[in-house]
Order: structure tokens, then C-alpha cells, then sequence
């Protein structure tokens, strides 16, 4: 969501290499020719976050995106092409406590730390609702936060303010169980409309964040930013460092 943009060694070979993808992605299709994100080795941040072969609670992996990944989340003219984001699938705990599967897309550089905060949110027992690809709703913002969905790269404008570019336009922005975690928007709308019974936040059910919770301890450590601290709540959103 977001109302402006802020800041934006004894590890496993196999491990490295499964989340220290940066060889270029298949460009969507229509997409017009850009730098490929460097094939260099592992960035440290990245490499420091990375866990032995099989030890990884979330079982975290990347792969470069496909056409069909993006299908209505990118297009010619976005500020990230598809050649610099990846998937991060990864498994999370849901509100029923069964463990599923699910992804997010974020670009290059942040693969590491994504793996990291979710990891460590998954230890401490946080709950997500569902993480799935945005392109189950055609990119609509609105009705993924209806959905409850977390998610992360969608490039459009900020709901509420379509004069400003979404930082999830970037792939460095990350929403966590939406509906839990309301918006207010510029506009003075809260969003979305079933989840205004969590503006309250002295309410303690499953998936809601506060700035005590794991996952913002993790995020702000790393640089990025809680949009619950903004005078516009942003209960859902995250920014990476």
C-alpha cells in the first residue's frame, strides 16, 4: 500500500545457490531490453541468511521470474523489469496453524533478507492468512487486501493516491496479512472495507502486527521501515532496507 515511497562461511553450497539467484529471467513478453541484475556472487547480506540444505524450517528457494509470474503485475514502462526480480517461495504457518506453501516476488537484492524475516517470524510463531500470486486477482490491490493476501512486487499506483507509484512497483515492499492490518489511505479511507474491526489494535488475533511483533523487529533491524509508525497507518505494509 504505502502513502510515499521511503528508503526504498559454514553455510551449505546447495543453500547459497538456491537463494543467491542472479542470472537474468526470461523477459516478459513486450518487455523492452534492460540491464540483467549482476552475476556475481552472493551479496553478504545475502549469503549471511542463508541456512544449511535441509535445515531451513520455511524451505526458502528462488528462481527468476517468468512471463507468467507477472502476467498482470508488470508492464513496459515499470521501474523494475522482470529480469531483476525473483520468486521466494517459502513455507509459512496459517491462521489454523497447518503449514502451506506460498511465494512472493521481490527484486534481486532483497531475496536474502525476505527468506530471513520470514524465517524468523515462522520460528516465533507468526501466522499468514495466505501468500499467494497477485495474479489471482488480475493485480488488483483492493481486492487482494479483501482476501487477505500477503504479497510483495505489483507494479501500480498507491491505492487511495494514484498521483504516486506504489513502492511495490520497485519489488522492495512487502504486505502482510491485509485484512488484519488495515490501510489509511490519503484520502482518509481506511482499506480494505472488511478489515476495519482491526483498526483497533488492542485486539490480539491471529496475523495482526504490532511494532513489538517479530517480523517488524526484523524488517527495522535490516534498514526498512513499518508503515504502522507512519500518521497515515499502514498496519500492513513493510518497506526492505
Amino acid at each position: 500500500m504505502a502513502r510515499s515511497l521511503l528508503r526504498g562461511g559454514g553455510l551449505a553450497a546447495a543453500a547459497l545457490t538456491t537463494l543467491a539467484l542472479t542470472t537474468t529471467a526470461p523477459a516478459a513478453s513486450g518487455s523492452t531490453p534492460e540491464r540483467a541484475a549482476p552475476p556475481a556472487s552472493a551479496p553478504a547480506s545475502l549469503a549471511a541468511s542463508a541456512v544449511a540444505a535441509g535445515t531451513d524450517p520455511i524451505r526458502a528457494t528462488a528462481r527468476p521470474v517468468t512471463a507468467a509470474d507477472v502476467r498482470y503485475t508488470w508492464r513496459s514502462g515499470c521501474p523494475v523489469g522482470p529480469s531483476r526480480l525473483r520468486v521466494v517461495e517459502m513455507n509459512f504457518r496459517g491462521y489454523d496453524g497447518v503449514v502451506r506453501r506460498g511465494m512472493l516476488i521481490v527484486r534481486w537484492d532483497k531475496v536474502g533478507q525476505t527468506a530471513a524475516i520470514f524465517r524468523a517470524a515462522y520460528l516465533a510463531g507468526f501466522k499468514i492468512r495466505r501468500m499467494d500470486n497477485p495474479n489471482k486477482w488480475y493485480g488488483s490491490d483492493t481486492e487482494m487486501m479483501k482476501a487477505d493476501n500477503t504479497s510483495a512486487f505489483n507494479c501500480r499506483r498507491v491505492t487511495g493516491n494514484s498521483s504516486r507509484m506504489s513502492p511495490h512497483s520497485y519489488g522492495t515492499a512487502i504486505d502482510v496479512n491485509t485484512m488484519h492490518n488495515p490501510y489509511k489511505a490519503a484520502n482518509g479511507v481506511w482499506y480494505p472495507p472488511n478489515g476495519t474491526r482491526w483498526i483497533n489494535r488492542n485486539l490480539r488475533d491471529p496475523g495482526m502486527i504490532w511494532g513489538s511483533s517479530t517480523i517488524t523487529k526484523q524488517v527495522v533491524s535490516r534498514g526498512g521501515v513499518w508503515g504502522g509508525y507512519w500518521s497515515y497507518k499502514d498496519y500492513q505494509h513493510f518497506e526492505l532496507g
